[in-house]
């Protein structure tokens, strides 16, 4: 299996401290990278750096919101002024709502849009822009299985997804032939506090889980993502059924319809039955 040699090699993450985003941070540190690990605020950050330096590992701790664009900006302008350069972007950041799409609160819906999509959007033209110039360089974006299909109960997440893999893909052809790489990594359910923060209607975060395969720690889908970087596919599915549902979902258009439908029913049954016994 071909492998990246990570010594040397600058990567900002956000959404780092926690889930996904807090054991890629871990995973590409203990691989010789200098990991630049972001978060709503520093104090947040800090505590991924605190465990990689205690492992022995490169990181720095950074403030970003990225639903704003002088933060963003601000953030690859330091890991290119202390590094030179930025080898890794990790575009991981994002915000769950579970519950029928017609009930979503206007300004909620807003902000998902805002931190799943138009986030990544800017995030990928100033970190593509940037390694334009260097030459060289990769930008991961995180979707979702609810990118490659369509999921109940999450219309608004997986809107933002299939968005997230529809830009990721288009630039992709574009910056080929200035050395810029894209991936794009559709995991199904990764231990993560993603879906335990989320805001929900009609239901409860375990409502949600009890429903969902059991999860992959996220420290094994971060060794498979990272191993994925040097493949020469642009997806990156994780768990294996992600991309068996990919598959289907390809050759199968309808299947996914018949799951929304499936699984808004299911999530029907549950509110009311809570309702009923209250």
């Amino acid at each position: 299996m071909a492998r990246i040699d990570w010594q040397g090699k600058a990567a900002l993450i956000t959404g780092a401290a926690t889930g996904i985003g807090r054991a890629l941070a871990h995973e590409l540190a203990r691989r010789g990278a200098s990991v630049y690990v972001s978060a709503l605020s520093v104090s947040q950050a800090q505590g991924v750096v605190d465990e990689i330096t205690a492992d022995g590992g490169k990181a720095v701790a950074l403030a970003l919101d990225v639903t704003i664009n002088a933060q963003y900006a601000s953030a690859i302008e330091r890991v290119v002024r202390d590094c030179g350069k930025l080898d890794v972007l990790i575009n991981n950041a994002g915000l769950v709502y579970v519950g029928e799409y017609h009930e979503m609160d206007e300004a909620f819906l807003e902000q998902l849009i805002r931190v799943n999509h138009t986030g990544v959007a800017i995030g990928t033209l100033y970190g593509y822009r940037q390694m334009k110039t260097q030459g060289h360089g990769l930008i991961v974006n995180v979707a979702s299985q609810g990118g490659i299909m369509p999921v109940g109960t999450m219309a608004a997440y997986s809107g933002t997804k299939h968005a997230v893999v529809g830009l990721t893909a288009s630039v992709a052809g574009e910056a080929e032939a200035f050395g810029v790489a894209f991936k794009t990594v559709c995991p199904g359910n990764i231990t993560s506090e993603l879906l335990a923060n989320a805001v929900t209607r009609g239901t409860d975060a375990q409502g949600v889980l009890d429903v969902l395969p059991r999860p992959m720690p996220a420290e094994r889908a971060a060794i498979i993502i990272v191993d994925g970087f040097a493949q020469k596919s642009r997806k990156i599915f994780v768990p294996w059924y992600a991309r068996a549902l990919y598959l289907v979902q390809r050759l199968w258009p309808e299947f996914g319809h018949k799951g929304v439908v499936h699984s808004i029913e299911q999530f029907r049954r549950r509110r009311d039955d809570t309702r009923n016994q209250r």
